[in-house]
């Protein structure tokens, strides 16, 4: 009796144990098929998938927006040196007689005055093309090279704000995607002419200060020269 039982559950585990392993075999295919995806996203080499693209393109937009701003603040920085100078040069030509300069030559220093507020007016234009708002190409630019017209990141939109609402909500990823990457190529070419621009402003600016120092230096000459002599 006790054979019998005994060879029954032997019979029984011949028969089950060829189904056992189908479980574990299947959690590791399941497991092996994860490391892969896993291995994969790793790569460098592999391309972003929508939402990936999308971080990518909106943290690159928030980077350009912080060189606008960079590019502003240097401006700004540069038309408050502007203004340091022409005070400068106005406070030289207030203290100019008690310096005992009265007797210079008046064409040398109205040629002087003549160039000084040219390079002054050069600098101030470019400092204006460097701070000008471009918001309105930007867009026009945006809605002219956008197929599909969506416009959903355009500073101006619909004035229907059910319409524009039911823009956003028909919109789909990739839609959104191209026009993060839109946006990010208009922003950098603006910031591209914003710092050529400025590049410009502090060239003036040096000439300037050149300008500024040859100034002092002959008042200062003509101050310490003996009586009589004249420049």
């Amino acid at each position: 009796m006790q054979s019998d039982i005994g060879g029954g559950s032997i019979g029984q585990a011949a028969l089950t144990s060829p189904f056992g392993p189908a479980p574990l075999l299947q959690d590791e295919s399941k497991a092996e098929r994860r490391r892969r995806k896993e291995a994969e996203r790793l790569l460098e080499s592999r391309p972003l998938d929508p939402w990936e693209r999308y971080r990518a393109l909106a943290d690159h937009v928030d980077h350009l927006l912080d060189i606008t701003e960079l590019a502003d603040r240097k401006t700004r920085f540069a038309l408050v040196i502007l203004g340091a100078l022409n005070a400068v040069n106005l406070l030289i030509a207030v203290r100019a007689p008690q310096l005992g300069a009265e007797s210079l030559n008046p064409a040398a220093l109205q040629f002087y005055i003549t160039g000084y507020v040219m390079i002054s007016l050069y600098a101030a234009v470019f400092a204006i093309l460097a701070l000008r708002p471009r918001s309105q190409e930007m867009d026009g630019a945006a809605a002219q090279c956008e197929p599909t017209g969506m416009t959903l990141l355009a500073g101006a939109p619909n004035t229907d704000a059910n319409a524009y609402y039911d823009t956003w909500r028909q919109a789909d990823l990739s839609q959104v995607n191209r026009e993060l990457a839109m946006r990010s190529h208009l922003l950098a070419r603006a910031n591209t002419e914003k710092f050529q621009a400025l590049h410009r402003v502090y060239q003036g600016l040096l000439v300037l200060v050149g300008l500024t120092a040859v100034l002092a230096l002959f008042i200062g000459f003509h101050a310490m020269a003996p009586a009589g002599f004249s420049l």
